[in-house]
């Protein structure tokens, strides 16, 4: 199964992607998660490297106390210390993975789920992005001493990525540390509204898009699922054409849920894991693999979400490990 674009568009986007063409990444995110400042990621990365992956995005969280917060730093307990970042890239190179640095904004404290980086609206911008800007400077330094191949400059920040301004003399001072590839990650329905995306290299785009309007069993077909992506695929290959930017799928994650394929983002669900909640995480995997799996032109590469976690049958977070999506999961990062 194939997405099918009208052709003369597709001619139109394959034209522009070619002029940016690189080897795609097949990546998965490892979130450095853990309480434990001094824990090794090593034999994660093991795993991660047995799977076929080529690149590593290694997530970083960084925390702010509450959406209207100006100081934006590392968690004594939630955040990894810097000597832990560069620990785990050096650890990443020696197994031959490409590495992704990716920090993302926490809250200490929300008022409701529906407060999240996404909706941050600090009570002071420009002291906002100094304490942002920062922390930024200080990856970059660190991505640069690490010879890193790309850091993304943030991720889901939707109320801060439509204003150039603030982020321009950030972006200059960064590239300024920092010799590699930048990229920026919108959210999956709010990527063609990123003006940031006009100061980095490469378009990362969160890829929770539901795939079916209808939670839990009957689990839709796989070719129903092939062709709702033929929505999504085609916003996202018109923006890269725009742009002329490879696209990256910077999160592509299904949680073990029964609405894994109806609301990919939802982290807050609760049921039992079930075998519909394990197929309904295959399945997306399965459809994915199915659309994008080889060909694509427009897709740079895909990083698989999240590896973090102890997996397994009783799993409902995202991980795919020890379920029955790894083997969508070990095929999609295979495909020649």
């Amino acid at each position: 199964m194939r997405l099918a674009l009208h052709a003369s568009l597709a001619l139109a986007l394959l034209a522009s992607s070619r002029a940016v063409a690189q080897p795609r990444q097949r990546g998965v995110a490892l979130g450095l998660f853990s309480e434990d400042a001094g824990w090794s990621y090593a034999p994660l990365l093991d795993e991660i490297a047995a799977l076929g992956a080529t690149e590593v995005e290694l997530v970083v969280p960084l925390y702010q106390e509450d959406v209207a917060a100006v100081a934006v730093g590392y968690h004594p307990r939630f955040s990894p210390p810097l000597e832990t970042v560069r620990r785990t890239i050096r650890e990443a190179h020696a197994r031959r993975l490409s590495v992704l640095v990716f920090p993302i904004v926490r809250l200490a404290r929300t008022e409701g789920a529906n407060e999240w980086r996404g909706t941050l609206r600090p009570s002071e911008r420009s002291r906002w992005f100094a304490s942002y800007g920062a922390r930024l400077l200080e990856l970059a330094s660190l991505a640069e001493r690490e010879h890193v191949r790309a850091l993304s400059i943030g991720s889901e920040l939707s109320t801060l990525d439509t204003d150039v301004a603030p982020w321009a003399p950030l972006v200059a001072q960064v590239r300024a540390r920092y010799r590699g590839r930048l990229l920026y990650s919108g959210n999956w329905d709010h990527f063609e509204a990123v003006a940031l995306y006009s100061l980095v290299d490469e378009l990362g785009v969160c890829a929770y898009f539901p795939l079916s309007d209808h939670p839990g069993a009957p689990l839709p077909s796989v070719a129903s699922l092939v062709a709702a992506w033929q929505g999504p695929a085609l916003r996202l290959a018109l923006l890269g054409a725009r742009l002329a930017r490879p696209v990256v799928l910077t999160e592509l994650g299904y949680r073990s849920q029964p609405n894994a394929l109806s609301s990919p983002w939802d982290e807050s669900a609760a049921a039992h894991v079930d075998p519909v909640a394990a197929e309904a995480q295959r399945l997306g995997f399965r459809a994915f693999r199915a659309a994008f799996g080889k060909g694509a032109e427009w897709l740079s590469g895909f990083y698989v979400w999240n590896w973090y976690g102890w997996g397994g049958p009783g799993s409902r977070a995202y991980t795919p490990k020890d379920k029955p999506a790894i083997l969508e999961v070990r095929r999609l990062l295979q495909a020649d």
